[in-house]
């Protein structure tokens, strides 16, 4: 657009030319800033030969401001959420599928040996996509390298970085250039971790650093320096990645002199040697200058929609790939020799997919260390902290990009409960509450002082496993898949991934009695560190209810600067380790001779509980000692690895006294500690010298004394078991009684024959959780002498204490336990009275209940109860159904959680006793489609195991 300026419409002066440097975008809008004061403006266009026409909307001349005019306020700058959100709604409307946080590892062949789709991996493990074409728009061309695209030019060892850093104040180091953008974000809360509120400026840093060799590593750690040049602990964000212009490209079928109209060449997309694959990015054939330019989003956002409305032709007329298969590997010199293990389930564990073969091939090494932990969180970091204290040679990978967990990235910036000593009480100086780039800077220090390595961006996806020992991690990077050998690998994912894809044994949901803490996600404000938040449920082993949660949950606050990163989940898979910890072992507070961690809260469930204890007793907010025995840390069956976090070997009611963060933190130190001593020593971890490890954390303060001397308290005395039996009526010793039940039935038996009133009733519950129906008369009468429902429970995730259940609710559920048909025309009585307004928790008593006796004569009540108004239809088997029903409520939602639990349970209820026309098996195979992964684990499972 040229522009020219006049007074009398006979004499035109140039103004000045804009060229459009948005060529391929759909509507563009330039402008030219002028100090020219003139009576006409005549503007003239030329439109490239490649445009077929070209509208043209408003023109509007700005004058400047006049006297007594206002400043002009400038625009806001665009947030995080905002952009994410739009990207969000722009490729659901456009009927895109897409996934978060999955990396390309592989790439497809067809049976021409043309390329045919990718392989990637995630958390879930490794999935085949099968596709006609592949854009690659990864920022350094991944997937055109995986296909054995050529390359021209290389990386020299000396590479420029760009990192922006959002809060605090511009740096000033040598070789380090700051520009700060002209206007700053804006925040205006104060905070209780005492952050500044106003002006967060947003300083752009460009760098120089050395980069030696084309290896993931050797990019980490020039990710740790700019880290390091740039922190300002009044920061509030920062990249994720390092930015820069790549200096090698693809050679290209049509090398472009330039992205501008007229000049734009589609072949500098698309490799010289590989077929139906297109470069998006700054790896296409263009010149170095002209990539940059290329890379402004902007301009990449055009480029992507012109190529994506070509790929859309030329994929009608191409075939539907044959045969399609991943193409094998050999090294003629194997570093090591054994079996990779991955989970290949898809991206779904309830799902049904079709396969592809995959031909043997090798792996490449990317390192070898004494210890790997997965895994930067509450225990990883403190865990590579450990190990590296302790001389091992040790490295911390990490899928996100800051370490910390939960109290960092899950923005849950404080303590609750937990233990603060040791290890923890050295964190951040023992602050209990904290900003969230300081503590992450604690972290990455603290382990970057004592040697490790960290490498962001990198997800364990495998195990290399030999003879039965785990000899090292499968890591999938942005530069693709590798294997990191190690002598011990922690497995700090919270999740147990790489002990799962191991072989080991693990608990998670399943056809048993369904329970399940409560899942955040917070939204993050400038100038803010706590958001504790519990609206769902997430299953982090299916990446579709990690997609469907980071989408939906966005619209419970549209207003944030930015969303969460790691979703809050508070209950995950766990491995069946060399001992179990039961409830019954906290309660009795059972001590053991290889204790390495002493947690402490209490019982905050965010939910409701199942073990048949909290029948009878329910703690409330009383604190609890637990001893975490070393055992409980390692894979049943498994050598070289150790587990931390949420998922060690426990029972699902028993995490919520093991979960807080300062005990997670001094577990993950400990098991960093105990995999350096199997290092030092070239022994499996499973055998090191125990007490030397305890001696070690009792001299910094992790543990008492008493843990050297400490052997098994179990089994029960006969005394003390005698006397938990006479306390049962006073709410005492049901932890005893439960953890010998053998030798309590006799004496239950006799003391319920002996007690009248209240004692006998609390006698009679204890005999019917052990399965003995002798107190039945006592249940029934109790229960048939309630006139009407009492008050129970209707689900509460946020800050639930003591029982979940009603007096009459426990009864019920007990009449199931004994066992006794006779109970059921009680149990069914009451049912009759529910409908969808009745409390969640006595839906839950009268389902579990007729479910334990197997009644046959339950099914038609158990179906009318489905088919009364509300009851029903609380699937999520789609985004748009879980849009609209779980973004309202705000961030400690419950209704969508007591509909669709109690319309599940009810229906496995139902189908168990036989089903009615079955409307059991039709709801279940229903919630087997729900996004939300437990729900459709748990329907899955009971439909299985009927046809087991």
């Amino acid at each position: 657009m040229t522009v020219a300026s006049s007074n009398d419409k006979e004499r035109w002066d140039p103004v000045g030319v804009i060229e459009n440097d948005q060529p391929l975008h759909d509507v563009v809008t330039l402008s030219l800033p002028t100090s020219v004061r003139a009576r006409y403006f005549k503007l003239s266009f030329q439109m490239p030969d490649s445009y077929a026409r070209m509208l043209l909307g408003e023109i509007e001349i700005i004058g400047p401001p006049r006297d007594g005019d206002s400043e002009a306020t400038p625009p806001p700058r665009s947030r995080p959420m905002h952009i994410k959100k739009v990207l969000d709604d722009a490729l659901l409307q456009a009927g895109v599928e897409y996934l978060y946080s999955c990396y390309a590892t592989d790439v497809l062949r067809d049976d021409a040996g043309q390329p045919c789709g990718i392989v990637m991996a995630n958390r879930a493990g490794r999935q085949a996509v099968v596709a006609k074409l592949i854009l690659d728009a990864t920022p350094h061309a991944a997937v055109a390298r995986l296909a054995g695209a050529t390359f021209r030019g290389s990386p020299g060892t000396r590479r420029t970085f760009k990192r922006v850093v959002i809060g605090g104040g511009a740096r000033e180091d040598a070789g380090l250039r700051a520009r700060s953008a002209a206007t700053a974000f804006q925040g205006d809360l104060p905070n209780a971790a005492n952050m500044p509120s106003g002006a967060y400026p947003v300083i752009e840093y460009t760098m120089t650093l050395d980069v030696p060799d084309g290896s993931y590593a050797a990019l980490m750690r020039a990710d740790q320096q700019a880290r390091s040049l740039t922190y300002d602990p009044a920061q509030q964000y920062t990249s994720d990645v390092l930015f820069e212009v790549p200096e090698d490209c693809i050679a290209g079928r049509a090398p472009a002199e330039s992205h501008e109209p007229g000049k734009f060449a589609p072949g500098a997309f698309r490799p010289a040697n590989v077929d139906r694959l297109i470069v998006l990015g700054g790896c296409a054939d263009v010149s170095r200058a002209e990539a940059e330019k290329l890379m402004r989003p902007v301009t990449l956002i055009g480029v992507g929609q012109w190529l994506g409305k070509q790929l859309a032709t030329e994929s009608r007329e191409l075939p539907q790939p044959r045969a399609a298969r991943v193409t094998g590997t050999t090294t003629d010199a194997p570093v090591a020799e054994g079996d990779i293990r991955e989970l290949l389930q898809g991206p779904r564990p309830t799902g049904q997919y079709l396969t592809v073969p995959q031909q043997a091939r090798a792996v490449p090494v990317l390192g070898t260390y004494d210890v790997v932990v997965i895994g930067g969180g509450t225990g990883g970091a403190p865990g590579g902290i450990g190990a590296a204290r302790r001389g091992a040679k040790t490295l911390v990978v990490e899928y996100l990009h800051g370490l910390g967990g939960v109290g960092t990235e899950g923005a849950i910036s404080s303590y609750y409960w937990g233990n603060r000593v040791g290890f923890t009480a050295t964190v951040l100086d023992g602050q209990t509450r904290w900003s969230i780039e300081p503590k992450k800077e604690w972290y990455r220090t603290a382990l970057l002082e004592a040697g490790a390595d960290i490498w962001f961006g990198t997800i364990g996806c495998g195990a290399f496993v030999k003879d039965g020992r785990v000899v090292g991690a499968v890591v999938v990077t942005p530069h693709g898949r590798g294997l990191v050998l190690a002598k011990t690998v922690i497995d700090a994912t919270g999740n147990s991934d790489v002990a799962a894809a191991a072989g080991a044994a693990c608990e998670y949901t399943d056809a048993t009695e369904f329970g399940m803490q409560g899942t955040g996600l917070p939204g993050r404000r400038l100038g803010e560190s706590y958001n504790n938040t519990d609206f769902t449920i997430v299953d982090e082993t299916d990446i579709v209810d990690i997609w469907h949660m980071l989408v939906y949950s966005k619209e419970k606050y549209p207003d944030a600067f930015d969303h969460g990163r790691l979703i809050d989940t508070r209950e995950r898979r766990r491995i069946v380790g060399d001992t179990t910890i039961s409830v019954l072992d906290q309660l009795n507070e059972r001590t053991h001779p290889d204790t390495v961690t002493r947690a402490w809260s209490n019982f905050d469930t965010h939910g409701y509980t199942i073990d048949p204890y909290f029948l009878i007793e329910h703690p409330e907010k009383v604190g609890i000692g637990v001893n975490i025995p070393w055992r409980a840390m390692l894979p049943k069956g498994l050598e070289g690895i150790v587990v931390t976090g949420l998922s060690i070997s426990c029972h699902r009611d028993a995490v919520p006294l093991i979960r807080m963060q300062a005990d997670i933190q001094n577990g993950g130190y400990a098991a960093g500690v105990a995999a350096a001593m199997a290092a030092e020593t070239n022994t499996p971890v499973r055998h090191i010298d125990i007490k030397m490890l305890q001696q070690h954390l009792v001299d910094i303060g992790n543990l008492p004394a008493s843990v050297l001397t400490d052997q098994d308290s179990y089994p029960v005395s006969d005394e003390a078991l005698a006397q938990a039996v006479k306390s049962v009526p006073d709410g005492r010793g049901a932890a005893a009684v439960l953890a010998a039940p053998d030798q309590a039935l006799p004496l239950l038996r006799q003391a319920h024959q002996s007690a009248t009133g209240p004692a006998r009733l609390a006698y009679a519950k204890s005999l019917a959780i052990l399965g003995c129906d002798d107190g039945l008369d006592t249940l029934l009468a109790e229960v048939r002498a309630a006139s009407r429902w009492d008050d129970g429970w209707n689900y509460r995730g946020m800050g639930q204490f003591g029982t979940a259940l009603s007096p009459l609710d426990i009864l019920i559920i007990c009449l199931g336990h004994a066992g006794n048909p006779a109970a059921v025309p009680v149990i069914v009585e009451k049912a009759n009275a529910l409908d969808a307004r009745a409390d969640f928790s006595h839906h839950r008593a009268v389902g579990l209940a007729l479910e334990l006796l197997g009644a046959p004569e339950a099914a038609v009540p158990l179906a009318e109860l489905l088919a009364k108004p509300g009851m029903s239809g609380h699937v999520h088997a789609d985004l748009a159904t879980a849009r609209q029903r779980g973004s309202g409520g705000g961030t400690n939602a419950e209704a969508t959680r007591r509909e669709s639990l109690r319309e599940l349970l009810l229906a496995r209820a139902l189908f168990r006793c036989g089903d009615h026309q079955d409307v059991g098996r039709t709801i279940l195979h229903a919630y087997t489609r729900d996004l939300r992964g437990h729900l459709a684990r748990h329907a899955q499972a009971v439909l299985r195991a009927e046809s087991q």
